[in-house]
């Protein structure tokens, strides 16, 4: 695939970068290159929409990187969409032309399409240029790259969060976007077994001894290590390990309480702070981590380094480095279970994500016996209802057990 063979470039940077824009500015200084491509595009009302777009974001932004991240994604590629292929402003995508764009999404073009995630821009003598690798979509493979029926309604939701923001702005006409959500063809109700993505007990061995043996044989991997065990043992979301606009995890959120139990206090979804409780095995590995960093084995409330520290000096790394950092021990686990003979495993741990790693030690935990409001409240879900759907599967198991042994 050509790297010129896409026409557009991406349109919004990093919530870092675009947090820094003046408020009343419609483009930023330090991406140049995206004020001309609008500019340049000839279609009645792109400037607006880019505008009103970027008030939009504007307002999420402060919320979570997440949360802007999300909406981020589906308004750019949309907005796109309708420049570089309807030649139009979103404002006039009527029901048919949504529908379209279902179409679209469901099978985007290959030139619309990156093999891997990549980043937007690049910073390049103080500018940030449009990466020319990025793409609006990743190709679909090992899994990745498909929206399921979770992914749709996500989009269906943020796209009509959208619209209704335009209309509140007197901006859009109208929001089409529940009744294309109706007749999607793509979005499927789904009533069989409901789990969570998770490892299997083997491989969640082979991923801990092999990031073990890559610790073992490179002290760099050390890092690598301690970001697979807190994951997993801490059931973190990726968000709340990394550093953000407004939260560095730091060491001394690690804390002891009065009766000698430790905590690790981080702030999560829905900005709420909680404190999830930590076993003694896991104290091994923070203990181990921190000898590498040549720190006291555990944390004092007064210790301020970074919980995962970057190049940077007192700087922690972000959600993507932590996914890169993850996956490349994923890689060496699938290339271990494929010598050791267990092709299917390692097929599944090839589609298997940084958040695979909060539902596999929630699971792990809940099928030990550890009380499920203790689970709950560890994993920051408001019911413990959720809890209860996505990881007590000892029904589905007898139900599996007992076919096992019937005739045909």
């Amino acid at each position: 695939m050509s790297h010129k063979s896409f026409p557009g470039i991406p349109l919004f940077d990093s919530a870092k970068f675009f947090n820094q824009i003046p408020r009343n500015a419609t483009f930023p200084d330090q991406s140049p290159a995206v004020e001309a491509f609008v500019l340049s595009l000839d279609v009645k009302g792109a400037l607006d929409d880019y505008r009103y777009t970027k008030d939009f974001l504007t307002s999420y932004s402060k919320k979570s990187q997440d949360t802007y991240d999300k909406f981020r994604g589906d308004a750019e590629r949309l907005l796109l969409w309708s420049w570089l292929i309807k030649h139009r402003s979103v404002t006039d995508l009527r029901r048919r032309d949504l529908e379209e764009y279902t179409d679209f999404v469901a099978k985007p073009d290959p030139n619309w399409q990156a093999a891997n995630t990549e980043r937007r821009f690049l910073t390049v003598n103080a500018i940030r240029q449009p990466n020319e690798r990025w793409r609006p979509f990743r190709a679909a493979g090992a899994g990745k790259g498909r929206l399921n029926t979770k992914s749709w309604q996500g989009l269906f939701s943020n796209l009509s969060v959208y619209f209704n923001y335009l209309m509140a702005e007197d901006y859009a006409p109208g929001n089409h976007i529940p009744i294309v959500k109706k007749n999607c063809p793509y979005l499927r109700q789904e009533t069989g077994i409901s789990t969570a993505k998770r490892l299997s007990e083997l491989q969640w061995e082979y991923l801990l001894s092999t990031a073990t043996s890559m610790a073992d044989a490179d002290p760099q991997h050390e890092r690598t290590l301690f970001v697979i065990a807190t994951l997993k043992s801490l059931k973190l979301r990726i968000s709340e390990l990394s550093e953000r606009p407004n939260w560095l995890p730091v060491m001394s959120h690690f804390h002891r309480d009065h009766e000698g139990n430790w905590w690790y206090r981080t702030y999560g979804k829905g900005s709420k702070e909680r404190d999830v409780s930590i076993s003694n095995e896991y104290l091994q590995f923070l203990k181990r981590y921190r000898e590498h960093r040549g720190l006291a084995p555990l944390p004092s409330k007064d210790s301020s380094e970074p919980v995962i520290q970057s190049r940077i000096r007192n700087r922690g790394i972000g959600s993507r480095q932590l996914r890169n950092i993850v996956e490349a021990a994923f890689n060496e686990s699938c290339d271990s279970l494929l010598r050791d003979g267990f092709e299917v495993e390692a097929s599944e741990l090839r589609a298997a994500t940084t958040h695979w790693l909060r539902h596999t030690g929630a699971s792990m935990e809940v099928a030990s016996g550890r009380e499920l409001a203790h689970v709950q409240a560890d994993l920051g879900h408001g019911s413990i209802r959720t809890t209860d759907e996505l990881y007590v599967d000892s029904d589905n198991m007898e139900r599996a057990s007992s076919a096992k042994n019937q005739e045909v």
